[in-house]
């Protein structure tokens, strides 16, 4: 197999151009008027592509969406899809759980599917990562590897897009120049990337990146009939040593961001979201319905953890063990439970004293640092809140209307 190191930039589809806009414009222009002996729409292609003006530069440097969608492409057909001829000449490998043994095992098998890659030159083994860092840059790079040796070496950058297009353009990387090889017929492709996404037929954002990849793909398996690809899923966390220095590499790469750039649909999709999070982020944390006695708990990384409606809430994977931890948080964290302190201010009539007698009144932070009527050594060090968690499961008659 040839030896091919380089760096690319990705490449994707363009807004409509100035010149067909101009043209349109014109044309409606004419309706009425005729049009100036200048006008553009005049213009002949050869001129048009020779023509160097501001007009042009604008449309090539000014920030838009790019083209995603081709609905009309063949291979997207009912009865012309990949999967339609070829459905027992490619494969996917996952771990069948997230839990630490069957993640083991998954391993296992994959050091025998990647040994077996290795064992002569027509069985290749594609191993793909990709990123995005804070400065926008998407990094997407490739290793190729052929009777143990790393035979090619591929890395893509771009601005403007997020990390599931990373991934699957290294995966795009990796596959076309393997797939255009005379003598490989059983390619193993290594990733932590969605790569059923290239024989999906539903209409996806990223559909008009699938087509290279889709196109050699069926190229390939007409080719021969003895050609086939498996794909396997290898998380970060297994910290697979070929893998690793993959994605070491993605990490360790620092290439300038390349502005302007045009934005995919799902960046653009992804920063509008963000932008309505942001708001009602800080919203929420200047709001005075909050409430005086809210806590503001930080997360491990010693950050205020805001709200979000990604991965669970904000709160809810630290809380969300029973159901009666799941109510006595949120009356811990706001304030109004079955305490002195609230009573004081809501319920008057009622004693706000605590049952320990040694508060006036039963106020939250006498619960959580002084009872003595709780475990000392469950209370919290800090604001994490995990650590507060941690106290109200060790204490189940905490903030519990069982002990109003």
């Amino acid at each position: 197999m040839r030896k091919l190191n380089g760096r690319h930039h990705l490449r994707y589809g363009s807004i409509p151009s100035t010149h067909a806009i101009n043209s349109l414009l014109d044309s409606q222009h004419a309706k009425n008027h005729p049009p100036h002996k200048t006008t553009t729409s005049k213009l002949t292609g050869k001129q048009w592509s020779n023509l160097k003006s501001p007009i042009k530069d604008v449309n090539k440097c000014l920030n838009g969406v790019r083209e995603c969608f081709n609905p009309l492409f063949p291979l997207f057909s009912l009865g012309s899809k990949v999967v339609d001829h070829f459905s027992s000449r490619f494969s996917f490998h996952s771990s069948s759980s997230s839990s630490d043994e069957d993640l083991y095992h998954h391993i296992q098998n994959l050091n025998q599917a990647f040994r077996s890659s290795q064992t002569a030159p027509h069985n290749i083994a594609i191993i793909a990562d990709g990123g995005v860092k804070k400065s926008q840059v998407a990094t997407a790079v490739t290793h190729i590897w052929s009777e143990n040796s790393l035979v090619q070496h591929l890395q893509a950058n771009s601005i403007n897009v997020i990390s599931i297009e990373a991934e699957l353009m290294a995966i795009h990387l990796g596959l076309i120049p393997t797939m255009e090889e005379k003598n490989v017929h059983n390619i193993i492709v290594i990733t932590i990337a969605a790569a059923k996404k290239f024989f999906e037929s539903k209409n996806d954002p990223l559909q008009n990146m699938f087509i290279p990849v889709t196109s050699a793909i069926d190229s390939f398996f007409r080719k021969d009939g003895r050609n086939k690809i498996q794909f396997w899923f290898c998380p970060s966390k297994a910290k697979w040593p070929k893998h690793k220095l993959v994605d070491d590499q993605v990490k360790a790469d620092k290439c300038a961001p390349i502005f302007p750039s045009k934005e995919s649909h799902l960046f653009n999709k992804k920063k509008e979201c963000d932008n309505i999070l942001s708001e009602w982020q800080d919203s929420f944390m200047s709001n005075p319905k909050r409430g005086q006695l809210f806590l503001d708990f930080k997360d491990e990384n010693q950050k205020v953890i805001k709200p979000t409606y990604a991965k669970d809430s904000s709160w809810l994977p630290s809380i969300g063990f029973t159901n009666s931890l799941c109510a006595r948080f949120p009356r811990m964290t706001t304030g109004h439970a079955p305490i002195g302190e609230y009573r004081q201010r809501f319920l008057p009539h009622l004693p706000i004293s605590c049952l320990c007698s040694e508060a006036e009144v039963q106020t939250r932070e006498h619960i959580v640092m002084e009872c003595d009527t709780y475990n000392p050594s469950t209370r919290p060090c800090n604001i994490i809140i995990n650590s507060f968690a941690h106290f109200l499961a060790d204490n189940p008659s905490a903030f519990s209307f069982d002990n109003g």
